[in-house]
């Protein structure tokens, strides 16, 4: 199997070199031909799938977080070459919700694992209590024993997205947030950013078109989903299917802290579907006007602000996931 693995050496809060050459050296002795290339700048992960894909790569992997896995994803949409994952990000949402395995970022023992790995790197040395090479290595045996499906992505304005975009409050949260504080923090980086935003940030009077039919709404938050999960641990595309080609778009209502948690507990109780002030619907295009521009972001990556169109390109992207990944993912 000819492949090239993307590694991304700015995601997450450790650089795992050594451990991607034991991914390497694993995949090697399976038969697998892999080229390697380190990313240095923005975008650069898309430019190099593309040209892999031109070349007749059958796979790309994507070594880094999920900023990584969606740049990869966006130079082989509409290709015959497949993206694989090796998770080494902050939260790794993809590899979270396909089965593929991943540290916990919530998890407190994370941090330690990741200090480890950490050590290491800068002794040059391995390290046998190493756990983090282990679940690595269990991440690049799905890519030997895996399956290949064809998956459904969204696009806004010639940018796609794997997982989900969202409008508003989160990627306002996003914008706020530093690379230096992601690597220090981790996926807590976010929480008290979060907080202060809920606490302060108004609803805005929006205008959605869904397949044609219109909806008005007062919301600080719009979810647009593929996936069921959001930010790791939140089931906000609860009914999402990777290969139906539709998106699930959530809307959320009201604002201040108060209602947000009451969000928060409906969606961790999957009861958001039959509250009145969260708006569920499933549909093809989606169409966003706001009284005020709301920033957008795709995959966890800033990208735009409203208004703005996005729609589905179905079966566009083919993947490696688990065999025995969550079947409540795929159309029947």
């Amino acid at each position: 199997m000819q492949a090239e693995l993307i590694y991304n050496p700015f995601a997450g809060q450790v650089a795992v070199r050594r451990e991607i050459e034991d991914v390497i050296a694993l995949l090697t002795r399976n038969g697998w031909a892999v080229d390697t290339w380190e990313v240095s700048k923005p975008l650069e992960a898309t430019e190099r799938a593309r040209d892999a894909a031109r070349r007749g790569v059958k796979v790309v992997i994507s070594a880094g977080g999920d900023g990584t896995v969606h740049e990869v994803a966006n130079g082989l949409v509409g290709t015959d070459t497949a993206l694989g994952v090796i998770p080494v990000g902050t939260t790794n949402v993809w590899a979270l919700q396909m089965g593929i395995p991943t540290l916990n970022p919530m998890l407190p023992s994370t941090g330690a694992v990741k200090l480890l790995a950490y050590v290491e790197n800068r002794i040059a040395q391995p390290l046998p209590a190493n756990y983090y090479r282990k679940v690595l290595l269990r991440a690049a045996q799905v890519l030997l024993e895996g399956r290949t499906v064809a998956v459904d992505v969204g696009e806004i304005a010639g940018r796609y997205f794997l997982m989900w975009a969202g409008i508003g409050l989160d990627a306002t949260v996003l914008e706020s947030i530093s690379l230096k504080e992601k690597k220090f923090l981790g996926s807590w980086a976010f929480v008290i950013p979060a907080l202060d935003m809920i606490r302060r940030y108004g609803s805005t009077d929006v205008r959605l078109s869904l397949d044609g039919k219109m909806i008005k709404a007062s919301s600080s938050l719009i979810v647009v989903s593929n996936i069921q999960l959001y930010g790791g641990g939140f089931p906000i595309g609860a009914k999402a299917r990777v290969d139906d080609g539709k998106l699930d778009v959530c809307i959320f209502n009201g604002e201040g802290f108060f209602t947000f948690a009451q969000h928060a507990m409906k969606v961790l109780s999957r009861k958001h579907l039959e509250d009145p002030n969260i708006g569920y619907h499933q549909c093809n295009q989606i169409v966003i006007d706001s009284a005020r521009p709301l920033p957008v972001h795709v995959d966890g990556e800033p990208f735009t602000e409203t208004p703005l169109t996005i729609r589905t390109l179905p079966s566009a992207l083919k993947v490696i996931v688990p065999r025995d990944a969550p079947r409540d993912l795929f159309s029947e």
